[in-house]
């Protein structure tokens, strides 16, 4: 099998809220690359390249953007982002996990089973969005 990247990757996602400083500083928090801010809008990146764009809500720019969908998973209601870390195993999940807490974060527990192969927990943003946390592809198998 060959070793390349795909020929497409997701280049924006974007989320309106109602503080763009404290989403920004709450992201890049995250680990997230902090770029640039303007007038109404932060960018911070993800790994991949990703930009997750923050648009204040209500600004005359954001007015025309819909809004966010929400996330994957009907029983987590708020979640507006799905991650995966770097880490393969739950050690590495709950090694990531205990540096946000250690930041001041309040993340749940990492949930007693794997999903579909991958350990999880989740965290909300300050505008009470779900952010999900996943163990990469490879590693540790289903408990």
């Amino acid at each position: 099998m060959e070793d390349s990247l795909p020929a497409a990757a997701l280049g924006h996602f974007v989320m309106k809220v109602q503080n763009i400083e404290a989403s920004h500083q709450f992201y890049a928090g995250l680990g997230l690359r902090a770029l640039d801010t303007f007038p109404g809008l932060a960018i911070v990146e993800l790994r991949g390249g990703t930009h997750l764009l923050l648009f204040q809500k209500d600004d005359d720019q954001s007015r025309i953007l819909q809004n966010s969908h929400v996330g994957q998973r009907p029983e987590f209601g708020s979640e507006k982002l799905d991650l995966m870390i770097a880490g393969h195993t739950k050690a590495e999940l709950d090694l990531y996990r205990t540096g946000l807490i250690d930041k001041g974060y309040s993340p749940s527990a990492i949930a007693e089973r794997a999903l579909y192969g991958h350990h999880y927990f989740t965290i909300q943003d300050p505008d009470g969005n779900g952010v999900s946390f996943y163990t990469s592809h490879c590693g540790d198998k289903p408990v």
